[in-house]
């Protein structure tokens, strides 16, 4: 395993290892975590305990892809072991092995991952494509009845929730009333409330305003995600497309409470079908490369 780089996307600590030297006989992507599982751990340890990474960071790590048509695997690992995926993290990998070439394509335990060139230290992913079902249920929570929904998006579950319904404000000034509610919110859910998948990732959100829209994302033990997490991203998206305030292939401004921001559409050439069909959504930022490895 080699340490490429570190740096962050919009905000969000991230960094990138190559463990392609490391075989494999995985025969679908999100086989791969728990086949490399030594290999993760030693990365784990080495750049949050080693080398004191940011305890909120996402590393993606290269592999040897399984499907022939990939360039690049790829997995991600935070403080407290595997995730599902980042799109933070894709965009810092994606930046570093670019090069001259116009796109490269990265697989994932989701799907493939195509990204390119967006501009001067900008990075567009185009996500694996996912269904647009919403799920609602309603959690009995600090004497209330929550609406809460979840959406799928790039090998994450997302527990979204109207700030409102929290009386809950997102912004920086608000960042530890957000880790603690929110965390306190998603351990209830991750104990399971009945009719809701269990989710990974908790999304609070604010409505669309002028095609902009500000979300907190809470993960892991206790982390508030710096930027707007490319994967709540695609999450929010699909939230806006299914209340109608935003049209597919439409421009979604999606901001972090610190002010960073993506920007999101779809990518749907058809945008008359059925409004059930799978979405495939395109997500642009920026990479800064702090270090490397």
């Amino acid at each position: 395993m080699t340490p490429l780089a570190f740096g962050d996307t919009d905000g969000q600590p991230v960094a990138c290892y190559d463990a392609t030297a490391v075989t494999h006989c995985a025969t679908q992507m999100r086989e791969v975590p728990s086949l490399m599982a030594d290999t993760l751990e030693e990365i784990r340890r080495d750049y949050f305990e080693a080398r004191a990474g940011d305890p909120g960071a996402i590393v993606a790590v290269l592999v040897t892809p399984v499907q022939r048509d990939a360039d690049h695997g790829l997995v991600f690992v935070a403080t407290d072991g595997p995730l599902g995926g980042c799109g933070e993290a894709s965009m810092f990998a994606a930046m570093l092995v670019l090069g001259s070439r116009p796109e490269v394509r990265l697989e994932t335990g989701a799907g493939l991952i195509t990204a390119r060139s967006s501009g001067a230290a900008g990075i567009a992913l185009t996500m694996p494509p996912v269904t647009s079902r919403v799920d609602v249920a309603e959690v009995h929570y600090e004497g209330k009845q929550l609406q809460v929904r979840t959406v799928t998006a790039g090998g994450n579950v997302f527990a979204a929730v109207s700030a409102a319904e929290l009386a809950l404000e997102i912004s920086a000034a608000e960042a530890h009333a957000l880790t603690e509610r929110g965390s306190a919110l998603l351990r209830t859910l991750r104990a399971g409330a009945p009719g809701l998948a269990q989710p990974n990732m908790l999304l609070l959100t604010t409505p669309v305003n002028s095609a902009r829209t500000t979300s907190a994302v809470i993960w892991g033990d206790a982390i508030l995600n710096m930027g707007p997490c490319g994967t709540g991203t695609c999450a929010r998206y699909i939230l806006a497309v299914e209340d109608g305030e935003v049209v597919r292939g439409s421009r979604l401004a999606h901001v972090s409470p610190f002010d960073n921001a993506f920007a999101a559409s779809s990518v749907d050439d058809d945008l008359h079908g059925s409004p059930d069909r799978p979405i495939q959504i395109e997500i642009s930022g920026r990479v800064t490369v702090a270090g490397s490895g």
